[in-house]
C-alpha cells in the first residue's frame, strides 16, 4: 500500500475514513491492507458511486458485512454522479463527510484505458486535499 499525503499536513489522520467501493480486486485489496486503521477509526463509510466506474465484484453491502464480521461498524453510503467523474464525486462525498482519509483501489483500468480515457485514480490523485490510502 501507498499512503499519498495533500500538500498541508491533516490535523489528524485515519479517524473518520471513507472506502470507495467499486467492486474491484484493488479495492478489496486496499480494504484488506488498511484493516488496521479501520479498525482504529471511530466512523468507516463504504461509498458507492452510483454510474461510476464499477467492475463485476461483491457488492458494497457485502463488503459492510465483512467488515462487521472483523469488528468495524461501516456505515453505507450511495451517491449520483451528477454530471461529475467519478474521482470529482468521489472526493465531493469524502469533503462533505468530514473525512481525514481514503481508501481506494488504484488503476482498476488497464494502462491504455487509463491513458486513453483516465480515470478516478488519476484524479483522486491529482486532486485530493486529504490523505489517500491506495494499494494496486
Amino acid at each position: 500500500p501507498v499512503l499519498l499525503s495533500p500538500p498541508t499536513a491533516p490535523k489528524q489522520i485515519a479517524t473518520n475514513i471513507m472506502i470507495h467501493w467499486n467492486g474491484s480486486t484493488e479495492q478489496a485489496r486496499a480494504n484488506a491492507l488498511a484493516m488496521p486503521l479501520l479498525h482504529l477509526a471511530g466512523r468507516v463509510t463504504v461509498l458507492t458511486v452510483i454510474g461510476g466506474q464499477d467492475v463485476p465484484g461483491p457488492s458494497a453491502d457485502r463488503v459492510r458485512k465483512q467488515l462487521q464480521y472483523n469488528g468495524i461498524a461501516a456505515e453505507p453510503m450511495s451517491i449520483e454522479l451528477g454530471g461529475r467523474s467519478t474521482g470529482e464525486a468521489v472526493l465531493a462525498a469524502a469533503r462533505a463527510e468530514g473525512c481525514d482519509l481514503l481508501v481506494k483501489g488504484a488503476f482498476t483500468r488497464n494502462r491504455l484505458r487509463q491513458m486513453i480515457f483516465g480515470g478516478a485514480t488519476s484524479h483522486i490523485m491529482q486532486h485530493a486535499d486529504l490523505p489517500l490510502f491506495m494499494a494496486h
